[in-house]
């Protein structure tokens, strides 16, 4: 069976509440070809970001059960109907869904029963990945619909907020989610498609670029060079991306620009602003010019100055036109007015 059959088989059960602590990962073997399968190699299929030797490791130290048996041999066997946990130690950081839940119902753009938008704030993962494990958007999304203010009498488990696309942590702005797998499946696809799509965005560079506005077209790919492994540059090999952008104020050695992404890959904006327009996003970390804040006395802007600020799509159940804006946030609204409109 392959990963989006499994993934399919998964989306058929309640969905699991993301605002509890997640005390193991659980699997059953349900794939006549994985009857008789090492443990070792079952778990490597399935913890992808981990390296075999910590996979051992965790069988080592008994973090690993099959139906409730601590097992600690990597060659022992798995058999269908077999069900393998490993325990998840608690996280590091203290758990703030509530508090961040509460944060998240007052940010609310747009809601019905198919779809919620909100203005995500800078700071804010979108959902566990690495060494974040708690307080990301997902999990304090979960709080308020479960437990907290948009909870709602009547509404079945399965009307929970999915994940339809992402925002990097320290960009703000709007975010949508689906609260059904039939809205889920359909945006899904019209972000893949874009045909429909709009994706607009603030943000403020560092330098002036040549003329008013105009298109980047440059292809993106990882950078193997980098030291940190998420970063991407542009290369002949890479996906093809594009970006529209036009000048919207000047001050200050500062350009604030509008830009329209036509593609949807990582770190696009950023990485076109930087190597295609040769003026950084002010503040970016890994793309910039080493700045963290701005200005240096009294800051007040200590993240990138990148924010979604428009959204359009066609509603994916009942077709009609929705757009939605998130305001520009208190410290991007301090550096604009340090510029002049032009």
């Amino acid at each position: 069976m392959n990963k989006r059959k499994r993934t399919a088989r998964r989306e058929r059960k309640a969905p699991r509440d993301l605002s509890l602590p997640l005390e193991a990962l659980r699997w059953r073997v349900e794939d006549p070809a994985e009857d008789g399968a090492r443990l070792d190699r079952f778990l490597m299929e399935r913890l992808t970001w981990r390296s075999r030797s910590s996979i051992v490791h965790l069988l080592r130290e008994g973090k690993v059960s099959r139906n409730g048996e601590a097992v600690t041999r990597k060659a022992a066997r798995v058999h269908l109907g077999d069900e393998v946990a490993v325990a998840v130690p608690p996280p590091a950081e203290e758990e703030r869904h509530a508090e961040l839940g509460e944060r998240l119902a007052a940010a609310v753009l747009y809601q019905d029963e198919h779809l919620i938008a909100l203005a995500k704030p800078a700071g804010l993962v979108v959902h566990p990945v690495g060494r974040v494990r708690v307080n990301t958007l997902i999990q304090a999304l979960h709080w308020a619909f479960l437990h907290g203010p948009l909870r709602r009498a009547g509404r079945g488990p399965d009307r929970i907020p999915r994940i339809c696309h992402r925002l990097d942590k320290d960009t703000s702005g709007v975010i949508v989610l689906a609260l059904t797998l039939a809205a889920r499946s359909r945006l899904q696809a019209a972000f893949d498609a874009r045909d429909a799509l709009e994706k607009d965005y603030f943000g403020v560079v560092v330098g002036a670029p040549e003329g008013d506005g105009g298109r980047v077209d440059l292809p993106l790919g990882r950078d193997e060079e980098a030291a940190v492994g998420l970063m991407m540059t542009s290369r002949p090999d890479g996906l093809p991306a594009a970006t529209s952008w036009r000048v919207r104020a000047r001050g200050e050695g500062l350009t604030a620009l509008g830009f329209r992404i036509h593609t949807g890959r990582q770190h696009q904006i950023r990485v076109h602003a930087a190597q295609g327009l040769g003026c950084p996003i002010l503040c970016d970390p890994l793309y910039g010019k080493g700045e963290r804040c701005w200005p240096a006395e009294e800051p007040v802007l200590r993240r990138q100055a990148l924010h979604a600020e428009r959204l359009a799509f066609d509603h994916p159940i009942g077709g009609e036109r929705v757009e939605l804006r998130a305001p520009l946030p208190e410290d991007l609204r301090a550096v604009g007015e340090r510029l002049v409109p032009g």
